[in-house]
């Protein structure tokens, strides 16, 4: 079972690192549409889609990442001034609440995504990229990625008080 849940954790700490190395190239391309855009008054068709389309795969793909250390923004009052007992079943029912909405999300979004790779969905813009077709498929895959860590982190979680071996 370890080896399982070192190997998940494996893949999702590569693919978080990977996708965090798209931002610097969708600077850099940013960097590209501001200077033709304002200094050469030539502005592309393909740099604002192309950013919007990787910084939300970007951000789907990485969300097992961010579960896996434990970086989602949350308000901690009440966590911080309740007991460790309490803290953990505050964990647990977090854990679960994230297991439900994100299975609920990777359902809804399902059939959305299959319609719209057979469709081949376009954008519709004068550049008309598959941007829909891929951010829609992209979608499923970062719930289906974030679900596995939810998942890890709460076996591993139930594990601390031995409800799980």
């Amino acid at each position: 079972m370890d080896r399982l849940l070192n190997g998940i954790d494996r893949m999702t700490t590569f693919i978080g690192r990977a996708i965090g190395q798209f931002y610097f190239i969708l600077a850099c391309i940013t960097l590209y549409e501001v200077v033709m855009r304002y200094f050469f008054n030539k502005p592309t068709m393909w740099a604002f889609e192309l950013v919007i389309l990787m910084c939300g795969m970007a951000w789907m793909m990485s969300v097992g990442y961010v579960t896996q250390q434990k970086g989602h923004i949350s308000i901690t009052v009440l966590y911080v001034l309740s007991p460790p007992k309490a803290q953990w079943y505050l964990d647990l029912l977090s854990d679960i609440m994230g297991i439900v909405a994100i299975g609920i999300l990777g359902y809804a979004a399902w059939t959305p995504a299959k319609d719209a790779i057979v469709m081949h969905e376009l954008s519709g813009t004068p550049f008309n990229s598959p941007e829909p077709m891929i951010t829609k498929s992209m979608l499923v895959i970062g719930c289906i990625l974030y679900e596995i860590q939810l998942l890890v982190n709460s076996v591993r979680h139930l594990r601390t008080y031995g409800y799980w071996k």
